[in-house]
């Protein structure tokens, strides 16, 4: 994960935001839970604690925005009409292809946003984020 995050912060034209705060991190979870959201998991809570949404080639990773609705990460779940929201939380998207988390098979996943089929899946966050992101493992 450090590897990416290094490779993420070189990187001159991603737009990012402040990392988030733990208070922010937990109080959204409650939020999540409260409107029965799949929770995202705690590398991905690591995650926004040093890279903080990110807005880059077209591709977008939600954060933590308590004071905007812009790719927030429970406002934009809570937007999307999509089915089985209590197991899976999308995390970003670009395109084609949502980012999301399957919290009950612990697995990220690469949902095609037109048939909202599983096209690929992870286990790992940094390679889901690159795949999202298209660019290469250094």
């Amino acid at each position: 994960m450090q590897k990416l995050i290094k490779q993420l912060k070189s990187f001159p034209l991603l737009m990012t935001a402040k990392p988030a705060a733990l208070e922010d991190i937990l109080k959204t979870k409650q939020d999540l839970k409260f409107n029965h959201i799949a929770d995202f998991p705690k590398e991905f809570s690591q995650f926004l604690q040093q890279i903080n949404t990110i807005e880059y080639d077209g591709a977008f990773i939600f954060g933590i925005n308590p004071r905007s609705y812009y790719l927030d990460i429970f406002a934009q779940n809570d937007m999307l009409d999509l089915p089985n929201k209590s197991e899976i939380i999308i995390l970003g998207y670009d395109e084609f292809e949502y980012l999301a988390y399957n919290e009950k098979k612990q697995l990220y996943q690469i949902i095609d946003k037109e048939t909202l089929d599983v096209v690929q899946t992870y286990t790992n966050l940094s390679l889901a984020i690159q795949y999202l992101l298209k660019i290469e493992d250094e």
